[in-house]
């Protein structure tokens, strides 16, 4: 029998409540939250701590002169931040995203400092204004974040393979030597027959030399589908000591 469970709340006061948080938030909270949004978003995990605190005293020392103001916008224009991302392309996105957080930030404050004022339209004017944007800026950093990651991941699994390429070469060198000590009289008949005859020496030496990323029941299809016919080490001895076909 599925046992119902019995809601918290019921719907009048879910909607009561949610009525009284939303419409009981005031303009210093709201502001608040869009600058939190904006560093957990963006200038956390993108930039340096430093690029915060300049752009907000920047903005604050022209929020009572629209003349500095245009020049603050216009010297964003040709400012370019130096991020250390090697991913293609992605400097520029970080670049262009910047521009629409330096001027969410500039709308921030202008909604501070008419809250100062006590012009409470300015305030939920600018404040709306830079919301729109925050929503635009937390997506795209979140395109951009994802971009990193994926890079980061896929530098990880080509050094982890170039790691098993090293550590499988002990391996590779005993197939050879191998393939060159156990060679039957007229040479090796085929691959099949070779990988056959080399599955348990060839085992036994992984074992006992602790190489990993092998497994012992794979040995076999390992020689005969990849390292005798397309490891150069491997096949180079295989070329050696194989039969001659007449």
């Amino acid at each position: 029998m599925t046992k119902i469970k019995v809601p918290l709340f019921s719907p009048t006061q879910y909607a009561t409540h949610m009525n009284e948080s939303i419409g009981n938030t005031t303009a210093r909270v709201a502001i608040g939250r869009n600058h939190r949004t904006l560093w957990n978003c963006f200038f956390e995990p993108l930039l340096e701590h430093d690029e915060y605190i300049k752009l907000l005293e920047d903005i604050r020392a022209v929020t009572s002169d629209p003349a500095l103001q245009g020049k603050l916008m216009d010297n964003w224009e040709n400012e370019v931040y130096e991020c250390n991302e090697e991913i293609n392309g992605l400097n520029e996105e970080i670049n262009i995203t910047f521009q629409h957080v330096r001027h969410a930030c500039l709308y921030l404050e202008l909604a501070t400092a008419a809250e100062k004022d006590k012009d409470h339209n300015r305030t939920w004017a600018f404040n709306n204004e830079a919301s729109l944007m925050v929503g635009k800026i937390a997506e795209k950093s979140e395109t951009i974040l994802n971009k990193i990651t994926a890079d980061s991941n896929a530098k990880q699994n080509s050094k982890n393979g170039k790691g098993r390429i090293k550590s499988f070469l002990p391996a590779k060198e005993e197939a050879a030597r191998l393939l060159d000590e156990m060679k039957p009289e007229g040479g090796w008949l085929t691959v099949v027959s070779a990988a056959s005859a080399l599955e348990e020496p060839l085992g036994s030496f992984i074992d006992a030399n602790r190489i990993g990323g092998i497994k012992s029941s794979n040995i076999r299809n390992l020689l005969e589908k990849k390292w005798i016919p397309k490891d150069m080490l491997v096949n180079s001895a295989w070329q050696k000591n194989k039969r001659l076909q007449k």
